[in-house]
């Protein structure tokens, strides 16, 4: 057998041995790896699979986080500017001042109709492909667009018609707010006159607990009932409950000048007005005062109750007719957009509870609206809420899991009360309609100058009165939710998921470190190995070389 044969075989295995060893090393350090699989990891690859399950999972949450915080930061700018245009619209929206063009429309109108669109576009606000405040239908557009909100479509009402059916039937048949004044026939019954709810006179009596104005409170300015003095009746109303129906107020023999009656009404959105007449011996009397006949057929000159309670009867008229147009309009007004914007939690918009127009004068209650006759302007998400679960919360509409013991909700539902209050104080001011002509020689409603500028301050005071409403609400005074109540819920979620985010983040590099220190190589001591190793293959190769030379005939040379 020739030397070399023998001497060759356990080299080159060798060899091949350190060759592999090498390449294996070249391996790790092109990858940073210290095996190509689990199984070559030996005893450490428990820890390899346990560390890349948790940071799998780490950078689940973090994805869910970098979506959560790209939609809450959009919202964030959305909130932002839904806080700040009630100030806005309320600085333009002045009640002192009415200032109107020839088309009837106010400046206040015209701030107000700008911001309820910027408004409507805040709230579809949308962040790839999803709307953010359409709670969990997150495909569908939350508001319709602001003409089919205030105009309608098609056969559905819009704000403006339910405005006008509300109005109509709050004034009643009489248009005095559903108060009758006299006797059935509007007759004084001799020295008293009778103040009486609509349908308090019907069998079975139908006094409307919706509707009109209700009798909150009569006095006289003397208790003395030589004086005036002054009765109620009671009754019950369409929901049932007890209430004054009636007022009799009897004027006496000892009647003064100076004496007085107070009347103070609830209007339809739960405000009061106050009507007081006092008694003068002027005739025609001024503003807030009635004209006491006397009989001067006798000496001294005596009280002429009847034709007193008479003139009173006609001041009164008067002044409810002058405020049925100001104060009562507009407390209308705001009943009736509060019905139709108020949808949170399933509700439907509401209107006058009506067969037909003509019926509308003598209808009760509201009736909901239905997806064919009215329009539904937020059209997202609108389960019930109940405020004792907070899994039915519009934050819970939308959630995002960021940690595995945490769920953020950041959903968000246009009509949310603050956003349904926005929306509709804005959209009662766009569709107020005032007359450019009254106060002026083109005024068809008057024919001498005190009647036109008497129609003129009615105007300026409707206006005022709406304004004011409108400028209460966008105050959000009333302890009910503000635009700043959500923003602050939504920021609070953001700061959850981005707390829970810096955790995983600083997690997810320790246990990278423990990760490398497992799975990873160190650099410089596998170059060192490295080139050890190749010395060794290197000593090796030139031995196998000698070897391999060697022969009998070279041996004994």
């Amino acid at each position: 057998m020739p030397i070399n044969s023998v001497l060759t075989n356990p080299n080159m295995s060798l060899l091949s041995t350190m060759r592999q060893q090498l390449e294996d090393m070249q391996r790790q350090l092109s990858t940073g790896q210290k095996a190509a699989t689990y199984g070559a990891l030996g005893a450490e690859r428990t820890q390899s699979i346990t560390f890349r399950s948790k940071l799998s999972e780490l950078d689940s949450y973090l994805q869910n986080s970098d979506v959560l915080n790209m939609r809450v930061s959009l919202l964030d700018k959305s909130m932002s500017r839904l806080e700040d245009i009630p100030s806005d619209a309320a600085a333009s929206i002045d009640p002192n001042t009415y200032n109107i063009d020839s088309t009837g429309t106010t400046t206040g109108q015209k701030s107000a109709k700008i911001a309820l669109n910027e408004v409507i576009g805040l709230l579809n606000s949308e962040a790839d492909g999803r709307y953010l405040m359409s709670g969990k239908s997150t495909d569908t557009k939350p508001v319709v667009s602001m003409d089919e909100m205030l105009n309608g479509s098609g056969t559905k009402a819009g704000l403006k018609q339910v405005v006008a059916e509300r109005y109509t039937a709050d004034l009643g048949t009489g248009k005095l707010g559903r108060l009758g004044l006299g006797t059935a026939t509007g007759a004084v019954a001799g020295d008293t006159v009778t103040i009486t709810r609509q349908g308090a006179t019907d069998t079975p009596p139908s006094v409307s607990a919706e509707f009109g104005y209700k009798l909150s409170g009569a006095s006289a300015s003397t208790t003395d009932a030589t004086h005036i003095s002054v009765t109620p009746t009671s009754g019950t109303d369409s929901a049932g409950k007890t209430v004054t129906t009636a007022y009799n107020i009897q004027f006496g023999s000892g009647l003064q000048a100076g004496d007085s009656v107070s009347l103070e009404l609830e209007n339809p959105d739960g405000t009061k007005s106050t009507v007081k007449l006092a008694a003068t011996l002027t005739d025609p009397p001024g503003d807030g005062q009635f004209t006491m006949v006397q009989d001067t057929s006798t000496t001294p000159p005596t009280v002429d109750v009847a034709a007193t309670a008479a003139k009173f009867q006609a001041r009164l008229n008067d002044s409810l007719t002058t405020e049925t147009k100001t104060s009562f309009q507009a407390a209308s007004m705001m009943r009736a957009s509060d019905s139709f914007f108020d949808t949170a939690g399933g509700k439907m918009p509401q209107r006058v509870d009506a067969a037909s127009a003509a019926d509308l004068a003598t209808a009760t209650g509201l009736r909901d609206g239905t997806d064919t006759d009215t329009v539904q302007w937020y059209k997202g998400y609108n389960a019930a809420i109940d405020p004792n679960d907070v899994s039915t919360s519009p934050r819970n509409d939308v959630t995002a899991r960021v940690d595995s013991n945490i769920s953020v909700g950041y959903g968000v539902r246009a009509n949310e009360t603050a956003y349904a209050n926005l929306v509709r104080s804005l959209a009662v001011m766009t569709v107020a309609e005032f007359d450019p002509k009254a106060g002026t020689s083109a005024d068809t409603n008057a024919t001498t100058d005190a009647e036109r500028q008497k129609n003129l301050e009615i105007e300026k005071a409707r206006y005022s009165a709406l304004a004011g409403r409108v400028d209460g609400v966008l105050a959000f005074a009333d302890g009910s939710q503000k635009p700043t109540d959500i923003h602050t819920e939504i920021a609070v979620s953001g700061n959850v998921a981005k707390s829970a985010a810096d955790r995983q983040t600083s997690s997810k590099t320790t246990l990278q470190v423990m990760l490398d220190g497992v799975e990873g190589i160190n650099k410089e001591d596998l170059t060192a190995q490295i080139l050890t190793l190749q010395t060794r293959m290197q000593a090796s190769y030139t031995t196998s070389m000698i070897l391999n030379n060697l022969s009998l005939l070279n041996y004994m040379k």
